[in-house]
């Protein structure tokens, strides 16, 4: 895995307990998605996930959860992936089951918490991929009303245009204290 200067500060803010907005392409961080989420999912527990990471389309989910299971394999940790056009009877039975990491869109994990399939209480990092994307494509709600529902954890949110006014926006509204890391 290669880190940029970049990928190190941001590992460096998550470490030192600050809620982050990178400013990076999915190219960048993508292969230090598995170094961020062992720093605060570092054995396999039973029951609650501990980290949910929301991608900006299912080939974006599918990616990372092949990115983040070969990379905590050695870990044990069960990696969940919740996308739309998967089963969802059979994804909220993986989930009520126990999981450590949630890899999915938005919609589909907003749906699965709202019928009871998982509990955030020991949810320890919340990730947004692709921020400026998903907004786009009105799924602005759906994080919102996840990233309510979220106990003190840490979350990370990415985007290519920090920039933006309308992401400067929605990120005061969701975490009026994050760290712009560009």
């Amino acid at each position: 895995m290669e880190n940029t200067e970049l990928t190190l500060r941001i590992g460096k803010a998550l470490k030192s307990g600050q809620s982050v907005l990178g400013a990076a392409s999915f190219e960048e961080y993508k292969n230090q998605l598995v170094e961020w989420i062992t720093l605060f999912v570092p054995q396999a527990e039973e029951g609650s996930p501990r980290a949910i990471i929301i991608a900006s389309s299912e080939q974006e989910a599918r990616e990372i959860h092949e990115i983040i299971t070969a990379g905590t394999r050695s870990l044990d940790l069960t990696v969940d992936l919740v996308t739309e056009k998967g089963k969802k009877l059979q994804q909220r039975n993986d989930l009520f089951d126990g999981t450590e990491i949630i890899v999915g869109t938005a919609r589909r994990i907003c749906e699965m918490y709202f019928q009871n399939g998982f509990n955030v209480s020991k949810l320890r990092l919340f990730a947004v991929l692709e921020m400026e994307t998903q907004m786009r494509q009105g799924l602005k709600g759906y994080i919102l009303r996840l990233a309510e529902s979220l106990p003190k954890c840490k979350q990370l949110l990415l985007t290519k245009n920090a920039d933006e006014i309308r992401v400067q926006e929605y990120v005061e509204e969701m975490i009026p204290s994050i760290q712009l890391i560009e």
